[in-house]
């Protein structure tokens, strides 16, 4: 399965560690790349980092489902299957 993770920070480690649990991840750091690998990889999930500020994550959830993480969350809690 391929994801898109909107983060502040790339490269991330947690998608270093979605990678390592078999996901296919594509850092974005902007808006605009999230709507361009959006249209690119249609069926991907979408990502969003706890430290992305709700207006900028708003945006993209407006468009598409997501899935907001939380401060605390492990990556072992990501399951998209």
């Amino acid at each position: 399965m391929i994801l898109i993770l909107f983060t502040a920070h790339a490269p991330s480690t947690l998608g270093g560690e979605l990678s390592r649990h078999g996901y296919e991840v594509y850092e974005a750091l902007s808006i605009s790349e999230i709507f361009a690998l959006a249209e690119e990889h249609p069926d991907s999930g979408i990502v969003i980092t706890p430290e992305i500020d709700q207006a900028r994550a708003c945006v993209i959830q407006q468009h598409w489902p997501t899935i907001r993480l939380h401060k605390r969350f492990i990556p072992m809690n990501v399951c998209l299957n």
